[in-house]
């Protein structure tokens, strides 16, 4: 997959997808820290912390396991063992994985189970009905060609009474942000990103996706439409990014 075009004609077939961030997966990381200024790392810190209060207040004495959808290279996985949460990354790009394994042997022990990382769709999760607590997909949803068939598998393999938390990225609705925010989504990410990469059609399809993504109350409604109860967002640094919260009845 060249990944040529990819950006104007937003391809999400799961070739072109996995084949653009297995090319992009050796430089992820540093472009993914650079073009946020490391404020990533915050935004996982929220919805970790949102899975922490569900699994306080669970009543089922079974192990509290989540399931990290198109986890990339594992820093949203890795954020999980971190704090004492027993995790499985799924992603479709095997090289996002490969890194993901990787790091894996720089981990602490800390009495978790180490993150296991498994090459699959979330529209076909290799899992039986209701083997996770929760699930969490950082930033990839957007991704996603048939979204709903994903949610609807999504919520399948989560327990009754388990959650779901979705992160990712939005437009600011401030007049005064959404402009300046516009300018560095469409031009100042691209060049940056693609200097670096190599790979500026992968940039471009970034700021694409993040524009043509349903945003706020309309990805409620497609949660909802999937089964979730109890839905809501929450915008993160002035609504660059919303944490989206829902719950399996």
């Amino acid at each position: 997959m060249s990944g040529e075009g990819i950006g104007e004609r937003l391809d999400k077939r799961e070739g072109a997808i996995s084949g653009m961030f297995n090319e992009i997966a050796p430089k992820y990381d540093f472009i993914n820290h650079l073009l946020s200024l490391n404020i990533d790392v915050l935004w996982r810190k929220r919805a970790i912390a949102f899975l922490k209060r569900c699994k306080s207040k669970r009543t089922r004495v079974a192990p509290f396991k989540v399931i990290d959808i198109a986890c990339g290279t594992g820093d949203s996985t890795i954020a999980l063992y971190k704090n004492g949460i027993a995790a499985t990354g799924i992603d479709i790009a095997q090289g996002m994985l490969d890194i993901a394994i990787e790091k894996n042997g720089k981990l602490p022990g800390n009495g978790t189970p180490l993150p296991e990382y498994i090459n699959a769709s979330a529209e076909n999760i290799p899992f039986g009905d209701e083997t996770f607590s929760a699930a969490t997909i950082c930033f990839g949803i957007r991704n996603f060609d048939n979204r709903g068939n994903c949610l609807k598998e999504i919520y399948r393999v989560i327990e009754k009474g388990g959650n779901i938390a979705v992160l990712e990225f939005a437009e600011p609705r401030n007049k005064i942000m959404k402009p300046l925010y516009s300018i560095y989504l469409n031009h100042i990410l691209p060049a940056i990103g693609g200097m670096v990469s190599k790979k500026r059609s992968a940039y471009k399809y970034l700021a694409l996706s993040i524009e043509k993504f349903p945003k706020y109350g309309d990805f409620c409604s497609e949660l909802s439409a999937a089964g979730f109860k109890e839905v809501k967002y929450r915008a993160l640094t002035g609504g660059v990014a919303l944490l989206y919260t829902g719950k399996k009845s």
